[in-house]
């Protein structure tokens, strides 16, 4: 048995909830105050994976460009593109 923690609120209190189109196993945290609903231990895309969006912003604000992101997270240019996309300041 694998104790499994939601990645969010780092709390035991998590049951399974089926599992996705590739078979992996998906988790939901039943933590009132958390914010997820729903996860899993490890993704097939790397985009999905949390944090991934806070370290693109991060990354661009030190100057690295899209491609340079692209080649270090492992995720798509059009990952990227969007989030900058959702995340600029007006």
């Amino acid at each position: 048995m694998v104790e499994v923690k939601c990645p969010s609120c780092n709390k035991t209190n998590v049951v399974t909830h089926g599992r996705n189109q590739n078979g992996v196993r998906r988790y939901r945290c039943r933590n009132e105050e958390c914010p997820r609903n729903t996860f899993m231990l490890t993704y097939a895309n790397k985009g999905y994976e949390p944090g991934v969006n806070e370290q693109i912003i991060k990354m661009a604000a030190n100057g690295s460009g899209v491609r340079d992101t692209v080649r270090v997270l492992g995720v798509s240019t059009q990952k990227v593109i969007d989030t900058l996309k959702k995340h600029r300041r007006p």
